[in-house]
């Protein structure tokens, strides 16, 4: 073999090692920091704040006044923040025993939830006053947006008040936020060291009812970074947004009568920042083309300083054409660094050709 021969020949011999290694991220370690980094700590602040909300709505209904209610709304904010965070993560513990459903029942277009909140308050059937009563019924009467429509909608003046309507009313909503407390624990419970779904989340094998490679875990971890992207855009914003002012629809946007609806969509968008920069996908970019990273991260903050700055409520801000313009855009760029973001990731980390990055599928 000539000299240039061999050159080219150990230089092809270089080049298809690196491109292997290249090719496939460390799926142990993306595992090891989402789990640590990302899911652990932020479900464990949300049992926190659960926890705190039920002890406000608990003295809301032993003494209740205009004051307490305003804490236990302090506190329903505080506990919407951190479940933002963790609302992109729909997989692990939270998808078992319908609690995803039971603690967001969201979207729901059609208003069964609150058809089936107002029929209970109608006829104050008092089942749902008990937690493990209330457990075993419908999901739109469990979660948060139950608890918010009885702290901010029709008659929510009441639980200020003394009487037999205040007191079934915060009674009703003790028990959703009891229940939603006891989910979040169970949640935190389940990713434990030692529990079966952390070992597999981190230890997957053939035959494990969850996972049955590495490349797996990623693929959820994926879906969470490029589904939640889509959520903002499409959800939390395109839909109450609508084609025009005349076309919005804000009572579509989530927790529209709080007026946490951009709190939440931020929230949304900083659990999807914590799994690109914290999570390893950033380094999975870095990898495939330096300096990307950096740009992704940036329409990021930038899109969460936007919605964190927008302190009025949808119904205002689908009728403001600045607004409406700044929101388009930020659109754009979440779809921008979605797409990149995902094409990256995917290549990087070997996963599923063909995967459409922003259909969450």
């Amino acid at each position: 073999m000539r000299p240039l021969e061999r050159l080219l020949l150990v230089a092809i011999l270089l080049a298809g090692s690196a491109s292997a290694a290249h090719a496939e991220a460390d799926h142990a370690a993306i595992a090891q920091a989402s789990l640590t980094e990302i899911i652990r700590p932020f479900y464990a602040a949300l049992a926190e704040q659960t926890g705190a909300l039920t002890g406000k709505v608990e003295t809301l209904c032993s003494q209740p006044s205009a004051a307490a209610l305003n804490e236990t709304k302090t506190a329903f904010a505080a506990t919407v923040s951190a479940w933002s965070k963790v609302e992109i993560l729909r997989f692990g513990p939270v998808t078992q025993d319908h609690r995803y459903e039971r603690l967001f029942f969201w979207p729901d277009p059609k208003g069964l939830g609150l058809r089936q909140l107002q029929d209970v308050l109608a006829k104050q059937d008092e089942t749902v006053t008990e937690p493990d009563e209330l457990a075993g019924k419908s999901v739109a009467l469990q979660g948060l947006p139950a608890l918010e429509y009885l702290l901010y909608g029709d008659g929510a003046e009441t639980l200020t008040m003394s009487g037999e309507g205040g007191a079934f009313r915060c009674g009703f909503a003790l028990s959703v936020a009891t229940n939603i407390d006891r989910i979040a624990r169970n949640v935190v419970e389940g990713w434990r060291e030692g529990a079966a779904y952390e070992k597999s989340f981190l230890g997957p094998v053939p035959d494990d009812p969850h996972y049955h490679a590495p490349k797996e875990v990623t693929l959820d971890l994926f879906k969470a970074f490029t589904s939640g992207i889509e959520l903002v855009r499409d959800q939390k914003l395109g839909k109450p947004l609508g084609a025009s002012s005349e076309q919005a629809k804000p009572k579509l946007a989530a927790f529209w009568r709080s007026g946490l609806s951009f709190a939440n969509a931020a929230g949304n968008l900083e659990g999807v920042r914590a799994l690109f920069a914290q999570g390893g996908f950033a380094q999975v970019v870095a990898q495939e083309s330096p300096g990307v990273e950096n740009s992704i991260l940036f329409d990021l903050d930038h899109a969460i300083e936007v919605l964190r700055g927008i302190d009025r409520p949808m119904a205002e801000v689908v009728e403001d054409e600045s607004l409406r313009v700044k929101l388009e855009a930020l659109r754009v760029s979440l779809k921008s660094a979605a797409q990149t973001a995902g094409d990256m990731i995917a290549r990087g980390a070997g996963l599923a050709f063909g995967f459409n990055a922003t259909d969450g599928d």
